[in-house]
Formats: structure tokens, C-alpha cells, sequence
């Protein structure tokens, strides 16, 4: 083995630096340590991968693209365990980097097609391989900043478990494509019209890869928009309903005020003639004719309070015990759309988990207030069957078609207040504690994205 062979194979190993910082540009906000911390250790493990690898494949013959293959599943599952993302989202963004670097170790198969015609994969050259380096460093540069802006959006809005298996199983197709375009005889790329077709193909399938990115943010992005839209209209209607119970109630009591002087007539000459029986007749009849009130108010936020009202009538309709406690801050920076976000997902599926028992054991505890340091705090406890389908730190939904995103979306948007998700549970009582900063700074970073 000499060193030009060693050096070879070490820039072919190393190229998976760049593409390492590619896959961590959209992950900022969810690391399990610091993030200066998991580029130090990236660039130390890939550096003494390369160097085993290097050394391992020609010192004992190995089959490249077999140990390549193992290293490659290595930095994954090393990668997913870094990270408090869903498995299908950190394997989004790792099949999409590597589906962009195959085409990048094409293009270096072809450079080294061209400067040496006669020889094969198999003697794939020292330049080539820096070559190979050089080119996914330059499209690491000019691609990290795409991936830090719009791959953390995706990271953050789109959560639907099917549709990152959807964007893998694409990045994917697109590997397999490389993989089957490889050249092993680079006479082959001179033979015919082979090299212009391949010149031709090659590009075009690289720059359609790159337009379904963009596509398919921008559909994301829509999506996004659309359950904005869609939540706000939802707290409208929620507020509309509540207006409507506050009118039909300030009508009843104006009525019961105008009618209030004929009844001190009433009562007078009742007093009058010292007809007790009949005034306390009068009083109980008069007492059943007061306006009752539909709606609670819980706080001044109105939607906040529309959202509360709603649910509150769904848990009375279920039979369900409520205690809810809000003492909002009387400055809140917190959005009030994702405010109820949250403390709607969470008492959705609480309410629908009660259901599930008798009627006796439902119960629903709710405490919204903000503590020391401007965090606003909630706290939800409710009452379950006790079964769950738990994998890891993530719940899922017991119920046909549910798939535990809710949780999924209270966790991102706790985590665009700088704050915290935690869920917990035991034999009978499932717990929901969200914790939120309650800044103008996490505010303003929270409208940005």
C-alpha cells in the first residue's frame, strides 16, 4: 500500500465531511447537546473513519462500496441518536444530502473519465479523489445556507410522518439512479455518442432533483400557510360562537332589568298586604326567569378564552370533571395563535382519552400561569385507560387513524419560544407540562420563522 493509494481512498472517505455539515445546517434547534459540540465531534469521527477505512480497505482488500455502505449507516444511526427529531425526519434530510453527493461522485467518476480514458473505476485517481473533495465542499458552501433557512422550516412545519417517507423514498430513486450510472470502464464514456448523452442526462436529472426541493417547499410552505389559515378561522369561529352566547345573554339580562321595576311593584303590594306565601311564590318563579350565562371568562385573551369555552361545553357534554385554572400575564408575548395551538392539541386529546373510561373517573386539570423568569407554564393532568403505544420519548395515538403529531407540533412551537414539551404518564393519569418563554426576543424570532 502506498501513500498515493492510502490518500485516495482517505479524500474519497473524507468527502463526507461536507456532506455531514450539509446534514446538520437544518438541524439547529435540535440537537441533544450543543451544536458546537456536534461539529467538532463530526469532523473527528469522519476524519478517523477516513483514516480506518482507508487504511482497513487496502491493507485487507476490502470492497469499497461495501465498507463505504457500512459507514455510511453508522453516521446515521449515530446521527438520528444526536437528535430529538422524528426518525423519518432526520432520515429526510440524510437520504436527500446523499442523493446530492452521488451525483457529485458521478461528476468526479467522469473527471477522472476524461483525464484518463483507458483505465477503470477500480484506478480511480488520487486527483480525482480531490477533486471529489474539492466539488462537495464548494456545494456544501453554497448549499448550507439554503439548508439552515428552509430545511429548518420543514423541520419545524411539517411533522406529517407520511410525507418526509414520501420525500425519502424520492431522494432515494434519485440515488439509485447515480448508483446505476456509474461508469466502471471509462472507455465506455468515449465510445459512440455514449459521453454526450451522459454529459446531457446527467446535468438535467441533477437540476430536476434540485427544482423538486424547491417544489416541494414551496408546496410545504402553502400547506403551512393554509393550516394557519385554517387554525385562525377555527379560533374565529370559536370567538363568533362566544360573542353570540354574550348577546343572547346581555339581551336576557337587559329584558330581566326593564322587567325588574314591574316586579318591585309587585313585591310592594304584596309587602303591602303582608302576603309572605305569595312574595315567596313570587321570588321562586322570578328567580327561575334570571339569565344564566353560557360562556366563562378565563382571561382577557379572547381567542385563548373562546378556545377554553369550546372545549370546557365538549368535556361537559362527555361527562368529564374540569378545573381549569388561566392566569395569563397581563403582557403576553406569546402568540395567541400558537398559544391555543398548544393548549388545544393537549385538550383534545385529553378529552378524547377520557372517553375511554367510565364517566365517573373522567377528569380534566388544567393550570396556565407564568413563574419567575417571564416562562408561562402549563400544566395539564387527565385521566386515561392506561394503555399506550410509546416508542422512545414519542407517544402515539390508541385510536384509528391517529398518529401522536399533536405532540409533535406542541414540542416545535415550544421550541420556538425557547421553551420546553414534556409528557409523561402513569397507570391512570396522563401528564402534559409545556413550558414557554414569555419574551419580546422569543417572540420576534418565533414571527421570523
Amino acid at each position: 500500500m502506498t501513500l498515493q493509494v492510502f490518500f485516495t481512498s482517505f479524500f474519497t472517505y473524507l468527502t463526507m465531511l461536507p456532506a455531514a455539515v450539509l446534514c446538520l445546517a437544518p438541524i439547529q434547534n435540535h440537537f441533544r447537546f450543543k451544536r458546537s459540540h456536534a461539529y467538532f465531534a463530526a469532523a473527528g469521527l469522519i476524519t478517523l473513519l477516513a483514516v480506518v477505512c482507508s487504511f482497513a480497505e487496502n491493507y485487507f482488500s476490502l470492497y469499497f462500496n461495501s465498507l463505504y455502505l457500512i459507514v455510511v449507516a453508522l453516521l446515521f444511526i449515530i446521527y438520528h441518536k444526536s437528535l430529538t427529531l422524528h426518525i423519518s425526519q432526520s432520515m429526510g434530510v440524510f437520504v436527500l444530502v446523499v442523493a446530492f453527493y452521488s451525483f457529485l461522485v458521478n461528476f468526479s467518476i467522469v473527471f477522472d473519465a476524461i483525464r484518463f480514458p483507458d483505465r477503470h473505476l477500480v484506478d480511480f485517481s488520487l486527483s480525482a479523489s480531490i477533486f471529489q473533495l474539492a466539488l462537495g465542499t464548494a456545494f456544501a458552501a453554497i448549499a448550507y445556507h439554503p439548508m439552515a433557512k428552509y430545511g429548518s422550516f420543514l423541520l419545524e412545519h411539517l411533522q406529517q410522518v407520511q410525507i418526509w417517507i414520501v420525500s425519502i423514498l424520492v431522494s432515494f430513486i434519485f440515488f439509485l439512479f447515480n448508483l446505476r450510472m456509474v461508469i466502471h470502464h471509462y472507455s465506455t464514456l468515449h465510445t459512440n455518442l455514449v459521453g454526450v448523452a451522459y454529459f446531457t442526462v446527467m446535468p438535467m436529472m441533477f437540476v430536476l432533483f434540485s427544482l423538486l426541493c424547491v417544489i416541494f417547499y414551496f408546496i410545504v410552505n402553502a400547506l403551512v400557510k393554509k393550516a394557519a389559515i385554517e387554525d385562525r378561522n377555527h379560533i374565529l369561529e370559536m370567538q363568533e360562537k362566544q360573542y353570540e352566547s354574550l348577546q343572547s345573554y346581555i339581551a336576557a339580562d337587559t329584558k330581566a332589568r326593564h322587567d325588574f321595576r314591574q316586579t318591585i311593584y309587585a313585591l310592594t303590594e304584596l309587602s303591602d298586604e303582608k302576603d309572605y306565601p305569595a312574595i315567596a311564590e313570587y321570588l321562586h318563579r322570578y328567580r327561575d326567569t334570571l339569565p344564566t350565562k353560557e360562556t366563562t371568562d378565563f382571561c382577557n385573551d379572547h381567542a385563548v378564552n373562546a378556545l377554553l369555552n369550546h372545549y370546557l361545553q365538549k368535556a361537559q357534554i362527555s361527562d368529564i370533571h374540569t378545573d381549569m385554572k388561566v392566569m395569563l400575564p397581563e403582557t403576553n408575548h406569546i402568540d395567541s395563535i400558537d398559544l391555543c395551538s398548544i393548549v388545544g392539541n393537549i385538550l383534545d386529546n385529553a378529552i378524547t382519552a377520557c372517553c375511554d373510561i367510565p364517566k365517573d373517573d373522567r377528569f380534566i386539570h388544567m393550570i396556565i400561569s407564568e413563574e419567575q423568569n417571564h416562562e408561562l407554564y402549563i400544566a395539564i393532568s387527565n385521566s386515561y385507560s392506561g394503555k399506550l403505544k410509546r416508542k422512545g420519548d414519542r407517544y402515539f395515538s390508541t385510536h384509528k387513524g391517529g398518529n401522536g403529531i399533536g405532540l409533535i407540533s406542541i414540542a416545535a412551537t415550544a421550541e420556538r419560544y425557547g421553551g420546553t414539551a414534556y409528557f409523561s404518564h402513569d397507570d391512570e393519569v396522563f401528564y402534559s407540562d409545556v413550558m414557554l418563554v414569555n419574551t419580546p426576543v422569543w417572540r420576534a424570532t418565533s414571527d421570523l420563522r
